[in-house]
């Protein structure tokens, strides 16, 4: 099947911001993400994946907003149309809290700056126009970029909370003024 062929997600929010287009993800973001989940940059956000594994997870992106009526956006470079990263919101469990989710794929993108302009576009979203009032975010301990990121989003470390995924680490609380 073509690329011109393949079913596109449509209706999708479309965030901008000075250097980014966050939008639905695509086919053609495939073999930045497969690079990503092949390298050492994902330490932090389980490790190393095969590429059927790789592919379930890219699957998921665009699975998610169907069950859930959102989901993670790809972070695209206004000035290349290169996608750099995804950020968004996730929940797997109908009970289970949202959780933030961001992520740069690839040391390139990095100390620019962008993967905070990505998460303050995508947290903006999920508590304006998404209507979400509160949300976390799993941290591992020795992610000092995204701890960094989390505080930066307001995000306060909730003491009494374990992460789920994450093996050690910080969770992180945002909400919106009116939240409890």
């Amino acid at each position: 099947m073509t690329q011109a062929m393949r079913p596109q997600l449509i209706g999708l929010p479309v965030l901008e911001t000075e250097r980014l287009i966050l939008r639905a993800p695509a086919a053609t973001d495939w073999p930045a993400f497969l690079s990503f989940r092949q390298s050492a940059r994902t330490a932090f956000v389980g490790g190393i994946k095969k590429e059927h594994q790789a592919a379930e997870q890219f699957a998921s992106f665009f699975g998610h907003w169907v069950m859930r009526g959102f989901g993670r956006l790809i972070a695209q470079d206004r000035a290349t149309g290169a996608p750099i990263g995804h950020f968004g919101p996730m929940q797997w469990q109908d009970d289970a809290e949202v959780e933030f989710t961001w992520s740069l794929w690839s040391a390139a993108a990095e100390g620019k700056g962008l993967a905070l302009e990505a998460a303050r576009a995508m947290r903006d979203w999920v508590f304006g126009p998404l209507g979400l009032t509160q949300a976390r975010a799993e941290v591992h301990r020795d992610n000092a970029a995204s701890h960094a990121i989390a505080r930066r989003l307001g995000g306060q470390v909730q003491a009494d909370a374990s992460p789920n995924w994450v093996d050690a680490g910080s969770v992180y609380r945002f909400a919106t003024a009116g939240a409890a």
